[in-house]
């Protein structure tokens, strides 16, 4: 039999493979999007909707995904999803049109779904509370590995042997991490077991988690803090960095690789820096703060070198990190009996917010002229103030919420 220490390690590096997977899949199509929108003849307005389906599956599914941890554990349930992942690659790599590449990427998010929310329901079940913040920023960081994957190396792989075969490859890793989630995974530690762990599921134990006055003010906060480095890393930078200030495929490639190197970073720091700031509540804070400034920033350049590209996505990434903080609030407001509904339901409208970003961004761009081809200045323009717009009205909102439980 494995000790504490040790059986903890390997369910850590299973749960961080899983969403290294989820990671690179999630934003694979970030340095590949001028190429698949001359491919396929994508305009911004369908290439915003390819970009936002996997987000938009992902989140549907979050819901069902916490009901069903909570009442059968996250093994049986991470195991079983994932597969869908495994055949959105496939098809992803078969396909010949748009909607075959809608299709993919609908299952890759379904499969995907269950990475994250899986891996965080079972720090809540093998670490004290006052580690999760830490344990899930190791999480958000080694998995990171997989966006950072997604950039250069995705782009040199792609020039060499074409973006197909990448997500072949792509397929057979993840059903590789499906059979680890298998094999490696326990629902709980014995020595916590004293957790409800099976209560009986009913769409009231839903309200239960809407009604918590705090989740609300919460929510519009999740629509737009891991969306707004998202639709950067994910979607629109490799297009902006092209039609803005003219970089190649490979040049987009090693900005978005620091981008994602410094994501990793900040989930390190950002999962540590309550005992600086005294709660979550001011990482947040101070977090969605520098988005702001920096996407304002973003929107504003024009004609500049390209080191101080590499600078402004770099800072970029390191403070789009801090939406491991903001899951690391909704976790002190209920009872690990809860877990899985909170926190999958929390991921709704994070991963919901990625979607309608993407989506509306697309839109944005789309009709200010927008095409497969290109896009000019004042499209980005417009579409990156928009996003910092609703961050600040967001962060407004989110001022009135506190870290203790206020009632329902």
């Amino acid at each position: 039999m494995l000790n504490y220490k040790n059986q903890f390690f390997y369910i850590m590096f299973v749960l961080c493979a899983g969403y290294t997977v989820s990671q690179f899949l999630r934003t694979s199509i970030g340095v590949l999007s001028p190429t698949l929108m001359y491919d396929f003849n994508i305009n911004p307005n369908n290439m915003g909707l390819l970009g936002g389906v996997f987000f938009l599956s992902f989140a549907i599914f979050q819901i069902p995904a916490g009901i069903l941890i909570d009442k059968y554990g996250p093994r049986k349930v991470m195991s079983a999803i994932i597969i869908f992942a495994v055949l959105g690659s496939i098809i992803f790599a078969l396909s010949n049109s748009f909607y075959g590449l809608l299709l993919g990427r609908i299952f890759m998010g379904l499969g995907c779904s269950i990475c994250l929310m899986g891996a965080l329901v079972l720090i809540t079940r093998w670490a004290n509370s006052d580690q999760f913040s830490k344990l899930a920023g190791i999480i958000l960081a080694l998995g990171g590995i997989g966006g950072l994957i997604a950039t250069t190396p995705l782009s040199y792989f792609s020039e060499i042997y074409g973006w197909r075969l990448s997500f072949w490859i792509a397929a057979i890793i993840t059903l590789i991490v499906m059979m680890l989630y298998y094999l490696i995974l326990n629902d709980k530690n014995e020595e916590l077991a004293s957790d409800k762990i099976n209560e009986a599921v009913s769409i009231n134990n839903l309200l239960f988690i809407l009604k918590e006055r705090n989740f609300k003010f919460m929510i519009p906060m999740s629509l737009l803090s891991y969306s707004s480095l998202v639709v950067i890393l994910g979607l629109w930078g490799a297009p902006y960095l092209k039609d803005v200030h003219g970089l190649d495929n490979i040049e987009r490639g090693k900005i978005l690789m620091l981008m994602a190197i410094s994501w990793n970073i900040g989930s390190f720091v950002f999962g540590s820096l309550r005992s600086i700031f005294g709660n979550y509540k001011r990482v947040v804070i101070f977090g969605s703060i520098g988005v702001i400034i920096l996407l304002c920033i973003l929107s504003l350049i024009s004609n500049v070198s390209s080191i101080y590209l590499h600078i402004l996505f770099c800072i970029l990434g390191f403070f789009g990190a801090f939406s491991v903080a903001l899951i690391s609030h909704y976790q002190t407001l209920f009872g690990k009996e809860y877990m899985g509904r909170a926190l999958s339901t929390a991921n709704f409208f994070n991963f919901g917010g990625v979607f309608l970003i993407q989506w509306l961004t697309g839109k944005i761009i789309y009709f200010m002229g927008g095409d497969s081809s290109s896009a000019p200045i004042e499209a980005y323009r417009v579409a990156f103030l928009f996003v910092a717009a609703l961050l600040l009205i967001s962060l407004f909102i989110y001022l009135f919420s506190n870290e203790k439980k206020k009632g329902f």
